[in-house]
């Protein structure tokens, strides 16, 4: 083949591959933020079946007691249950180990038994009535680690982590970034102590963080594609960092 041939049948220019390049990434976010906001069929219809155990219970309040005393709390790494129900009017409607989700809509999943006592008795000391959420007992998991390992309680698992993250701080086994101070961002802790914590089951939940691979980004050997607040970094082509750099939350790292 003659050198003009060559030239003529030369693959695709810079451009044409930046552009491609972007299109893919385009697709990338595209699947991401739809994987983070749509709902998947047996999500949803976990949702709907958990929707459809619970019942709302109107009590009337007596600024003098509660009518019923529960147990668990995230202390316990259980969800609220009721433990004794001691006014009659409630015990054809409450009943032993019955799961309270909520009190005047507030979501009690994940609070400390405490927490919820003193929420329950402000509302039965300054209301006349009170609506609560309940569901039968044995319908559900009530061990928060359960729950929040299996995916089908995505919608529980939200309300579990915003009341558990509260009151708690989360450890992790990476160095400190700049600003973060121990106990109160983090607890820093080596492998070992953390591999302690989770063989002693002290950890609600505990994972490995991994990122997402995209590899089928054509015309780069390899992309390695991480949620992080690390700078992007190229030593493929400096003009890639011109398409990856609208965004301060994702790192790529193509070589």
């Amino acid at each position: 083949m003659s050198l003009e041939e060559s030239n003529a049948v030369e693959g695709p220019s810079d451009d044409d591959e930046l552009a491609h390049l972007q299109e893919s990434l385009d697709r990338i976010e595209i699947c991401r933020k739809s994987s983070l906001c749509v709902p998947k069929p047996n999500d949803a219809s976990k949702s709907d079946f958990l929707t459809m155990l619970t019942r709302s219970v109107k009590v009337r309040c007596r600024p003098s007691e509660v009518p019923f005393t529960i147990h668990g709390g995230a202390a316990q790494s259980r969800l609220i249950l009721i433990e004794l129900v001691h006014h009659p009017d409630l015990l054809n409607v409450l009943d032993m180990d019955d799961i309270l989700l909520s009190v005047d809509a507030r979501k009690v999943s994940g609070m400390l038994l405490n927490d919820v006592r003193l929420l329950l008795e402000a509302s039965f000391a300054t209301k006349e009535f009170i609506t609560l959420e309940v569901v039968n007992g044995g319908s559900i998991p009530t061990d928060l680690r359960e729950l929040l390992a299996n995916k089908e309680y995505a919608q529980l698992q939200m309300v579990i982590r915003d009341n558990v993250y509260q009151k708690t701080v989360p450890y992790t086994t990476r160095p400190p970034k700049n600003g973060e101070i121990d106990g109160v961002h983090y607890r820093f802790v080596d492998v070992p102590f953390f591999d302690y914590l989770q063989q002693t089951n002290q950890l609600l939940e505990h994972g490995h963080y991994q990122g997402f691979e995209a590899c089928f980004i054509p015309n780069v050997h390899r992309c390695c594609y991480f949620l992080t607040e690390e700078p992007i970094e190229t030593v493929k082509k400096n003009r890639i960092l011109k398409l990856l750099s609208g965004s301060s939350t994702q790192s790529f790292i193509c070589v």
